[in-house]
């Protein structure tokens, strides 16, 4: 009996799975489902190295690992300097206290930096004078408003991986993920916001707005768009090159406006995050080499299509259940990205319209990110929980409605988007 390829690259998935949670190193578990899906359609010891290297060595990688480096280093540079802690007290400066409480995690949530939600939580508590504010609001709405931005925000390793793999511009990515950003900010909103009241925190002080915080995260948005403008042979040379050259001015501006010394350079650039990251990202790519891969002259998305087709699989289901449960699973953006994504993108079968696969993809995308966001395992959630003194299990309940929400929000916009696109 000849086992579907559905199946064998569904079991590399659970293995995956299985090997992180047992393993608790995301890098190894890729690696084994990468090279058990790889035994499994056929692929010998040569085979797997061939694809495994040609999937490595190449410019679009290089310029992957620039871009998720330089992202990371962004953030570690505007903690160190104190930047961040600048651009929340001209926020506190220019909003009410209760936009306030949105806009401040909101705005660390454009700096992706794992745990952020550790930075943004103390932040919060200058509103306990705030009507209906107590330690339960403060974790929902610090959690929910830092990741108001993860569905689009191409500084998002998550959102680069999932783009990377589906092959669509981090600015397609941004333009017709956006809207989701913002059902999400409304979402917040209604379901924690509006509770709490609109009186002036006592407990904060006033300061002039400045400009100056937000020049980092300026630069590397202008200049990205610039360069897509007036140059676009850049993107068609390396589709990451003009992400990376705004992250590296903007590294370059605020060395400028807050020198760092060489020691502090030093110990970013060698920091585990930096390695970790990247790792997740290089075996990202092998695995998804494999499923690009051709056995017997057919590739294995083609065959994988031949299948459902012949044995009447619904695909809907599993776009949606599959990044899910992911990312339930691992807690983390990245992981279901690179692990589930690929499935989804051979569900759609060979060439769909850009209309069905960037609304596919933002569905997928989404319902991922929801499964993260009630996983027990996500760093932020844990460490807000923590900072707070909530119960963390109680602090989950709140999420689940407006995750329910957003997952079907983004199923009608996936198909508005299959039609006028």
């Amino acid at each position: 009996m000849t086992i579907p390829i559905i199946i064998k690259l569904l079991s590399s998935l659970v293995l995956i799975i299985i090997l992180n949670r047992v393993t608790k190193r995301l890098p190894l578990a890729l690696l084994g489902g990468a090279v058990f899906f790889a035994v499994w359609i056929g692929l010998g010891p040569l085979g797997i190295l061939e694809v495994a290297g040609t999937s490595l060595f190449n410019w679009n990688t290089v310029g992957l690992v620039a871009l998720v480096s330089s992202v990371i280093l962004l953030s570690m540079q505007m903690s160190e300097t104190a930047m961040v802690q600048e651009l929340v007290a001209s926020i506190r400066s220019a909003f009410s206290p209760r936009a306030s409480l949105a806009v401040i995690p909101a705005v660390i949530g454009l700096l992706p930096m794992p745990g952020g939600a550790l930075f943004s939580a103390p932040l919060l508590d200058n509103f306990d004078d705030l009507q209906g504010i107590n330690p339960n609001t403060k974790t929902s709405i610090n959690y929910w408003f830092r990741h108001v931005w993860e569905f689009a925000w191409p500084l998002y390793p998550g959102v680069i991986v999932a783009c990377d793999i589906a092959g669509i511009e981090l600015w397609q990515m941004l333009v017709y993920g956006l809207p989701l950003s913002f059902v999400s900010i409304v979402a917040g909103y209604f379901f924690f916001l509006k509770q709490i009241g609109t009186s002036h925190s006592t407990s904060i002080k006033v300061q002039k707005f400045s400009f100056v915080p937000f020049l980092p995260v300026f630069t590397v948005i202008v200049l990205y768009g610039l360069l897509q403008f007036i140059a676009p042979a850049m993107g068609d040379f390396n589709q990451y090159l003009p992400m990376v050259i705004g992250l590296f001015a903007s590294l370059v501006v605020l060395q400028v406006l807050r020198p760092l010394t060489l020691d502090t350079w030093v110990k970013m650039l060698i920091s585990p995050r930096i390695f970790k990251m990247l790792l997740i990202i290089l075996m990202v790519r092998v695995y998804g080499a494999f499923i690009a891969t051709e056995i017997n002259g057919v590739s294995v998305v083609q065959s994988m299509a031949n299948e459902m087709q012949h044995f009447g699989i619904p695909s809907l289901p599993l776009i949606m259940a599959l990044p899910f449960l992911t990312g339930m699973t691992m807690g983390v953006a990245v992981g279901f990205a690179g692990t589930a994504m690929p499935v989804v993108v051979a569900l759609m079968g060979p060439d769909p319209n850009f209309g069905v696969l960037i609304g596919t993809v933002i569905f997928a995308y989404v319902s991922g990110f929801m499964g993260t966001m009630l996983s027990p395992l996500h760093v932020c959630m844990i460490v807000t929980s923590e900072y707070y003194k909530t119960d963390l299990i109680r602090s989950y309940r709140p999420m689940v409605i407006p995750a329910v929400f957003m997952i079907l929000v983004a199923f009608g916009y996936m198909q508005v988007l299959s039609i006028i696109v």
